[in-house]
């Protein structure tokens, strides 16, 4: 669960990064099952629907697709490990919003007092 867009960004962007953290590929753009090209290139893929998110990180599709390749190059490491410690409580966002999300997921995990339903 992401709280928030710039949340969402983040997400997107570790998730962009995990190949060349693994070591599977030296660029983004190597990797297959990514949607690094469609958002940094425009190439599209038949498979990811654009995100207006993404679309509005520049005034017209070039400079959305220019910025979107710095942002995912950028070394942006104390990001990363906030998303890895946030992921590992299961929602993405400010603490409150963690805290809710986990008393909903609380709440969904416990089972009804009484008989079950026929």
């Amino acid at each position: 669960m992401v709280e928030r867009d710039n949340y969402l960004l983040e997400c997107g962007r570790y998730i962009e990064r995990n190949p060349l953290r693994a070591g599977v590929v030296k660029d983004p753009r190597e990797y297959p099952w990514s949607s690094y090209r469609v958002y940094g290139y425009g190439k599209g893929d038949g498979l990811t629907d654009r995100h207006d998110l993404y679309e509005v990180m520049g005034k017209s599709p070039p400079q959305s697709q220019r910025a979107y390749r710095e942002y995912v190059c950028s070394n942006r490491d104390k990001e990363e490990q906030e998303i890895r410690e946030k992921m590992a409580k299961g929602a993405i966002g400010a603490a409150g919003f963690q805290e809710q999300m986990g008393k909903k997921a609380i709440e969904i995990k416990r089972p009804r007092r009484g008989r079950p339903r026929k």
